[in-house]
């Protein structure tokens, strides 16, 4: 592999402030938009380019633990291939952190010194690799140097992205010091901009540890929110979002372009369209999800955010009746009964969940209206907690985040955040067992307090690792409910292929409704294990290891240290 590039910015900057000139900040073209600067108000948006590397959880983690987001715009063959497994593993990390994931093409190259193929090439990788790892089709493009044509835009159209620019660059990546790139974030400040888009460079050790603090306090200090690029622009990040597959041979850097190299010669050119999954597979440990069988599944009650006490509610049994969160009813409720029937998510025995109007802005509320077999605003993909709009990018939504009786539910981009998730059960509260699922809690080896259960990502078959603990992690928050474990919303814990083989290694998977998968019923017993339910084997810290991604695994119960853990 060649070394590695670091980018040098081609656009004309200012000595001072690195702003680029001679762009208006939004060009609006037949191609697609290309963005260099935020839209919205009070909004800054820190982005980080030429990654993954090995400082990729660091910035999430400070984003995260400061309640704000970050952007990243990643290679597939440059400091490193993305395909490693720590790699991998970054990427889903950081995706389910809630940051945003854009493209940089495959390997650096400067696009606009390229042929039509090979930038083709460049970017239909970049959407594999992205579309393999955590199942989403990019709608963001970041030029390599930021240097682009209108061939580039007219590629990029047709690849349904925008490119994404910036207007402050912190010259980490062309020998500033972290004291010449600090005062690039002082003169923002001190501009007091509208809003900003600014460069950063995930792979430089400097910017993670040195710049990435200091512009997190300075800029919160001066009120702004640091958010998304997608979200500081009001647009969806994703083109679509389905599901990550698994992992196969052919995930390799081995016969693709080395940095800043592009395809040809003995490197075919790839200029199609990925492959792209947008439903659940199967696994060993799971029924088929009800979104891809015509067969109705028990009736079932959908609650916001593994919020066990609010139920998803249809206003009347009427054509056009409001969708609206309602506190449960205990003893049930026909109004807050809904059976999964192939897409449709029915009521009242005929009557089905529908996006009024079938209109796709961000915002459109909820209705029921009688089932039709040949409606669109009637079909829904199931993924983990998450309920979309099959066949658009809109999810359905907690309208403000709000728990109040009577707010109605709409539709919204996706985003994969807590408004979007939910969890179902089979009774108004009940879980997959009887119990009412307990509030969310981190799950610690009993030998550390500072390091959690964690899921890798919010996929199926993602793995179950020990992390250090970091404070509101959706990836390691457990809700117990009854004798499953969920995280994100609606996976849960589960046994890899139900195997009762000692060193059986630990997964997440779409909770099974009912009373559950037999690989997802655990028991946390006084001793602190978590006994797989009518089984010998215990929940077990694989070698006693603390090292972060030792991914967990089932052993017979036998009391020891490996086997204790605290919910905290």
């Amino acid at each position: 592999m060649s070394i590695p590039l670091i980018l040098t910015t081609l656009l004309t900057t200012s000595a001072v402030l690195g702003h680029p000139k001679g762009h208006s900040h939004l060009h609006h073209r037949a191609t697609p938009q290309v963005y260099d600067a935020c839209i919205n108000s009070n909004d800054i948006a820190l982005t980080f380019d030429d990654g993954p590397y090995d400082y990729l959880r660091s910035i999430s983690d400070q984003f995260i633990a400061a309640g704000a987001k970050a952007t990243f715009f990643f290679n597939g063959n440059n400091y490193d291939c993305i395909y490693n497994a720590a790699r991998i593993s970054d990427i889903k990390y950081a995706y389910a952190a809630g940051h945003m994931i854009g493209s940089h093409t495959w390997s650096h190259a400067d696009l606009a010194t390229l042929s039509t193929a090979q930038v083709q090439d460049g970017m239909y990788r970049m959407e594999e690799a992205l579309s393999r790892i955590i199942g989403v089709k990019p709608a963001f493009m970041r030029p390599p140097f930021g240097s682009y044509t209108s061939n580039i835009q007219s590629i990029a159209a047709a690849r349904g992205q925008s490119l994404a620019l910036w207007d402050w660059d912190t010259g980490d990546a062309d020998g500033n010091t972290t004291a010449q790139s600090e005062a690039l974030y002082d003169d923002v400040a001190r501009a007091k901009p509208k809003n900003a888009l600014i460069l950063e460079h995930e792979p430089l050790e400097t910017t993670a540890h040195v710049l990435v603090p200091y512009a997190i306090k300075l800029f919160q200090s001066k009120g702004y929110n640091l958010v998304t690029m997608a979200q500081c622009l009001g647009v969806n990040p994703y083109q679509a979002i389905g599901v990550a597959q698994q992992q196969t041979t052919s995930w390799s850097c081995d016969g693709t372009p080395d940095p800043g190299q592009a395809c040809g010669g003995s490197i075919a050119c790839e200029t199609g369209t990925p492959v792209f999954s947008t439903t659940t597979a199967s696994g060993p440990t799971t029924t088929t999800s009800s979104s891809s069988t015509a067969t109705p599944t028990p009736s079932q009650y959908i609650h916001p955010n593994a919020n066990a006490g609010k139920c998803l509610t249809a206003a009347s049994n009427a054509d056009g009746a409001t969708v609206e969160i309602e506190d449960c009813v205990s003893a049930g409720s026909t109004s807050q009964s809904w059976t999964l029937s192939g897409g449709a998510i029915q009521i009242f025995g005929n009557k089905c969940l529908d996006v009024t109007g079938g209109s796709s802005a961000d915002g459109t509320k909820m209705q029921i209206w009688t089932c039709s077999s040949g409606s669109m605003n009637q079909q829904w993909s199931l993924s983990g907690s998450t309920i979309q709009w099959s066949g658009h990018s809109s999810c359905l939504d907690l309208t403000g985040g709000s728990l109040t009786n009577n707010n109605v539910m709409q539709i919204w981009s996706c985003t994969g955040g807590a408004n979007q998730k939910f969890t179902r059960t089979t009774g108004p509260g009940s879980g997959s067992g009887s119990t009412t699922p307990t509030a969310g809690s981190t799950i610690r080896p009993g030998s550390s307090a500072s390091t959690c259960l964690t899921a890798s990502s919010n996929s199926n078959g993602a793995t179950v690792v020990v992390q250090p603990c970091t404070s509101n992690n959706a990836a390691q928050t457990w809700v117990q409910n009854g004798q499953t474990l969920l995280v994100y919303g609606n996976m849960c814990l589960d046994v890899t292929n139900g195997s009762t083989t000692n060193g059986a290694k630990m997964q997440i998977w779409a909770c099974t409704p009912g009373a559950g998968d037999a690989a997802q019923r655990f028991s946390v017993t006084s001793g602190k294990s978590i006994q797989w339910v009518g089984k010998t084997e215990c929940l077990d810290l694989s070698g006693g290891r603390l090292t972060s991604g030792n991914q967990v695994q089932m052993w017979t119960c036998n009391g020891n240290a490996n086997q204790v853990w605290n919910l905290v």
